[in-house]
């Protein structure tokens, strides 16, 4: 049964429904920011929000989770999500290929090169689920709160995920 979740998981992102939004790499940088994570900028750039989360996995490890999500270009209710995720005792963050459904309460995280997937559910300021390795027989909760970000630490974290991330996995 776990792995049909993941086979499903991993299926989902190579099917393009024009109703679900789906992260892919195909952004660039954007430079506008909101006061409010949720909220346009007024520059009216395609800048929805970045998220900054912060938590635990499997209870006793930290972890930080950063989510931009940006207009999609050819426009509708679609958006992009692009996501990064780190250990907070390490300086390397980890690409995530996120996938999510049209009301954006429920997320499907897959690690850059397959070495786990998180699969998560926004409540409020919280996001909560599990982690699962790539042969589901390591499952750890995942507990994660929002956290407040100024401009600079959002250029900082958009500098990691669009220049050293996004860039280095595109690059030919």
């Amino acid at each position: 049964m776990k792995f049909l979740l993941i086979l499903f998981a991993i299926l989902s992102l190579n099917i393009k429904n024009t109703d679900t939004p789906i992260s892919n790499s195909e952004v660039g940088i954007q430079k506008g920011h909101s006061k409010s994570n949720f909220e346009k900028t007024s520059d009216n750039s395609d800048f929805i929000r970045t998220t900054l989360y912060k938590g635990t996995l499997n209870e006793t490890v930290n972890i930080s989770l950063y989510i931009n999500e940006q207009d999609h270009p050819c426009g509708g209710n679609l958006t992009i999500l692009n996501a990064m995720y780190k250990y907070d005792n390490q300086e390397k963050w980890i690409l995530l290929n996120v996938t999510t459904d049209k009301q954006k309460k429920k997320y499907c995280m897959i690690e850059d090169n397959f070495t786990g997937s998180l699969f998560l559910e926004e409540d409020g300021n919280f996001l909560n689920g599990k982690w699962i390795s790539p042969n589901t027989e390591k499952q750890f909760k995942i507990e994660l709160k929002k956290v407040e970000l100024d401009n600079s630490s959002v250029e900082n974290l958009d500098e990691i995920l669009f220049d050293d991330l996004l860039y280095n996995k595109n690059d030919c």
